[in-house]
């Protein structure tokens, strides 16, 4: 089985928490060929996938990052 952790620091709490509220559904029903895990504490999201094939973990992970990305952008714009 593979695996990778990822681990993101955000400015505040506040963002960690709106960033992971956001991709949480997206969480949830995206787990079909990889399982993953993700945990919050105070500004720091932590992300656990594992997937028998690396090219089911790779695309796990670049949903995670384009998801995170996605929620960030707006986040900032909303704060402007």
């Amino acid at each position: 089985m593979n695996s990778f952790e990822l681990i993101l620091e955000f400015d505040s709490e506040e963002e960690a928490e709106i960033i992971y509220k956001s991709i949480f559904l997206e969480h949830l029903t995206s787990q079909i060929k990889s399982s993953a895990t993700m945990e919050i504490n105070k500004n720091i999201i932590t992300i656990n996938v594992k997937a028998k094939d690396i090219s089911i973990l790779k695309a796990s992970i670049y949903s995670y990052l384009r998801w995170i990305g996605v929620a960030q952008n707006i986040y900032k714009i909303c704060k402007e």
